[in-house]
C-alpha cells in the first residue's frame, strides 16, 4: 500500500471518529420525557405530564460539574426577574442524598428529579445538557454545554420557544 492511500485511510478515520465524538457529546439525545423513571427528593415517583402548562428548562446535570453550576447560579440570578413564569427542573443521576444537600447547600428555587438510571442509558453523555421545553411538553430546543442565560438575545430567543 502506498502512502497517499495510507493517508488518505488515516485522514478518513479521523474524520469519523471526530463525527462519531461530535454526534456522542455535542448533539442533545431525543429522549421520551413521558418515560423517564423519575423521583422527587423524598423518593415519590414523578410522571413528566405533571409539568403540562409549564413553560420549563430541563437542565441534566451534577453536583460536581463546573458548568453545570455556573449555568444554575446564573439562572437563580435571573429567575424572579427575567424566567418568573418558567419553571427549572434539575434532573440528576447521582445520589439521592448527595442532591438534596446540594440543592439545599446552593439554596436553588428549582425543582430537583432523580433520574432512576444513569444518564448515558438514555444518551446523555456531557453535562450540562438543556432541554427547552413548551407548555404541551414539547421539546423546542436543546444544547448540550453552558447556556450562557444572561445575554438578552439568547433568554429572549428561548422564552419564546417556550410558548
Amino acid at each position: 500500500m502506498n502512502n497517499k492511500l495510507k493517508y488518505a485511510i488515516l485522514i478518513l478515520l479521523a474524520g469519523l471518529l471526530g463525527l462519531f465524538l461530535y454526534n456522542k457529546y455535542r448533539v442533545a439525545p431525543t429522549i421520551d420525557f413521558k418515560k423517564l423513571p423519575l423521583t422527587d427528593l423524598s423518593g415519590t415517583p414523578v410522571t413528566f405530564e405533571s409539568f403540562k402548562g409549564k413553560k420549563l428548562i430541563v437542565s441534566f446535570g451534577a453536583s460536581w460539574c463546573p458548568n453545570c453550576i455556573d449555568e444554575l447560579n446564573t439562572l437563580k440570578e435571573i429567575k424572579e426577574n427575567s424566567l418568573s413564569d418558567v419553571e427549572v427542573i434539575v434532573i440528576s443521576d447521582e445520589d439521592l442524598e448527595r442532591v438534596k444537600s446540594f440543592k439545599e447547600r446552593k439554596e436553588y428555587p428549582f425543582t430537583f428529579l432523580k433520574m432512576q438510571q444513569p444518564f448515558n442509558s438514555i444518551g446523555v453523555n456531557a453535562i450540562p445538557t438543556t432541554y427547552i421545553v413548551n407548555i404541551n411538553l414539547e421539546v423546542k430546543e436543546e444544547k448540550v454545554g453552558y447556556i450562557n442565560w444572561e445575554d438578552p438575545s439568547t433568554l429572549e430567543h428561548l422564552k419564546k420557544l417556550m410558548e
